[in-house]
């Protein structure tokens, strides 16, 4: 479970911007022995290019680095880092990321800067029995390590290059101890954008052994389907066996292959097709192929396996413009799932970048977002860097007023584009002109 997160110099995120995901009341107290009340939903606001996507960016690019540095960076190769490029300073500064975690009951903070060459520094510290132990620490004079670690935990220093995560390789190398982080990173965390997506063929025909999971997903989707009233009736998974032709080329192209391999390449073969039944007008049920549903529909199917995924497994879920192609109804009961009890009895989580003012507002009777939950990204105008900042930092009404959507659609909070109508109109008539020229 993320409590919270921390980055600089990442894009446009030039000094440190910090997303809270517990209560504000929770923010400054000491670590618990309990597990802490944490936010089931935060959603980020703002105008485009205000740096929205570069808030998940960061958190993104952390959890590269801890799943893939050992994979990524060759000794000696630097590190592939994307600092803030609208000054000369910041391209030489390091750039850092920091979560604190709660995992396996326990509180976790780390952290690590880096450069274009080298791990700067790096950190990871528990916090049993409300004080802070040292796991391990690392910086350009070198590893400290808290105390009783056994020693092949500190033996991992001598693996580990100068441009990779002591995180990573300690946590391939088989230390229990740092297994709760790294996991979380690996397994408890994930990213989905409809703009990176397209769904047409990974659900047309896909190896049977790859779908076990979204099999068990079939009620649930079909549920939330019929709810999104896209006239789907039912989801099917229609199997295909291999032909005899398909196997017997199979068996000639490994037949000196081991045996293992070929059954592998041989089931590899089945497949499976993803059907959705629809009411037609004479009343009877007809299968549709995917390539058949909307672009909506198509979304929300994919969105939804990943939104069930989570929910089953208590996850971290970030979704980069969550209005994407749905309905604000949709994006408001994707939310809902996730702040229900009843319906995410694991505490999963949802952080989400969109422009839908909508969901600042009321729907079908209540506010769709908390004050705590809803964050704002603003861009600087003088050095185009990102500020991040939550509603609960502006002055709530008095009056008991407050209309977030309408302050946000009128200026109030910041957070929205500043459109000059006359270029705007000016720009728009050049291109016609042009147009009419050609």
């Amino acid at each position: 479970m993320l409590l919270s997160f921390r980055a600089a110099n990442h894009r446009s995120l030039k000094e440190e911007q910090q997303l809270l995901l517990v209560p504000v009341q929770d923010a400054s107290e000491a670590p618990s022995l309990a597990e802490p009340e944490s936010l089931r939903v935060a959603g980020i606001f703002g105008a485009n290019a205000s740096g929205k996507s570069n808030v998940l960016n960061a958190l993104g690019f952390m959890q590269r680095m801890v799943r893939a540095s050992m994979a990524n960076h060759e000794p000696e190769a630097g590190i592939d880092r994307d600092p803030f490029a609208l000054d000369s300073q910041s391209l030489v500064e390091p750039s850092s990321y920091v979560v604190d975690l709660w995992t396996n009951d326990l509180h976790y903070t780390y952290g690590f800067a880096i450069d274009d060459v080298r791990v700067v520094e790096e950190w990871l510290y528990c916090y049993p029995f409300n004080e802070k132990q040292v796991i391990f620490e690392r910086d350009e004079e070198g590893y400290h390590f808290g105390p009783d670690l056994p020693e092949s935990v500190t033996q991992v220093k001598e693996i580990t290059e100068d441009n990779i995560l002591f995180l990573t390789v300690a946590a391939r190398s088989k230390q229990r101890i740092v297994r709760p982080v790294y996991d979380w990173f690996a397994q408890h965390l994930s990213f989905w954008s409809a703009a990176l997506r397209s769904v047409p063929e990974p659900w047309f025909s896909r190896p049977l052994h790859r779908f076990a999971v979204n099999e068990r997903s079939l009620p649930q989707l079909e549920e939330l389907l019929r709810a999104a009233d896209t006239g789907i009736e039912r989801l099917e998974l229609k199997r295909y066996s291999p032909t005899e032709s398909e196997i017997a080329e199979v068996e000639e192209r490994y037949a000196d292959a081991p045996e293992s391999l070929r059954r592998h390449r041989i089931r590899s073969l089945d497949r499976v097709e993803l059907l959705f039944h629809h009411r037609s007008e004479d009343g009877s049920v007809r299968p549709l192929s995917i390539r058949q549903q909307s672009q909506g529909t198509r979304t929300l199917l994919d969105l939804g396996q990943e939104v069930i995924s989570v929910l089953r497994t208590g996850s971290l879920m970030i979704v980069d413009e969550l209005d994407a192609s749905l309905h604000p109804l949709l994006s408001a009961k994707i939310i809902e799932l996730f702040k229900d009890p009843r319906t995410n009895p694991r505490r999963a989580q949802l952080l989400f970048s969109s422009h839908d003012a909508a969901l600042l507002g009321w729907l079908r009777g209540s506010s769709v977002l908390d004050r705590e939950e809803i964050w704002f990204t603003e861009k600087d105008k003088e050095n185009g860097a990102t500020r991040l900042l939550s509603l609960v930092e502006y002055k709530e009404d008095e009056n008991g007023d407050e209309n977030p959507m309408l302050w946000y659609l009128t200026g109030r909070y910041g957070a929205v584009p500043e459109i000059v109508d006359s270029e705007f109109d000016a720009a728009v008539r050049s291109v016609g002109e042009g147009s009419a020229r050609g």
